[in-house]
């Protein structure tokens, strides 16, 4: 069972996007502990709609290309994982959760887990750090290389605007 139903979220949206009330008078009112789960569930609403808040009770399985759609999307465009989770219907928590593993393994770290318990009959492996496919390591190169073009285009536009200022305050110093 969920914490808060579907019907208690669009409540509590809906009273937000009328804008009589704030994130933390929500809280206050409905004796929640903090507004996080609210922004949240604005985001969800704003970018799908009141399906977004429908809570989702399969447990989907997420292909690697899919992650990696979400790790680049999450390092390509200037918004936060909320927004990226809002974008792609999941969980912000997922997209962290990707990122996290995308930085410590690369492509790699996004296969698909295989589910379920261990073996307690044999001794515990140290985990070998898996090789990436040809795919993966090509999959890996375009997303590294999106996310350098992207910090470098706002490197770019930052020393256009720096440019811009410098010269506006050498023509009004004269």
């Amino acid at each position: 069972m969920t914490k808060y139903s579907y019907r208690f979220k669009l409540k509590l949206v809906k009273e937000y996007l009328d804008g009589r009330i704030s994130y933390n008078d929500l809280v206050i009112k409905y004796s929640m502990n903090h507004a996080s789960d609210i922004k949240i569930w604005v985001s969800q609403f704003e970018a799908n709609g009141a399906a977004g808040l429908k809570v989702k009770r399969s447990h989907t399985k997420y292909t690697q290309d899919f992650k990696l759609s979400v790790v680049d999307y999450y390092q390509t465009h200037d918004v936060g994982a909320v927004k990226v989770a809002a974008h792609f219907n999941i969980s912000p928590s997922q997209v962290a959760n990707w990122t996290y593993r995308y930085k410590n393994d690369g492509v790699v770290g996004l296969r698909t887990n295989v589910r379920g318990r261990k073996s307690m009959t044999k001794k515990p492996k140290k985990r070998k750090k898996l090789s990436p496919t040809k795919e993966e390591a090509y999959k890996q190169e375009i997303t590294d290389l999106k996310k350098k073009l992207y910090y470098s285009e706002m490197d770019h536009e930052f020393l256009k605007t720096l440019k811009a200022l410098r010269e506006n305050e050498h023509r009004n110093s004269k």
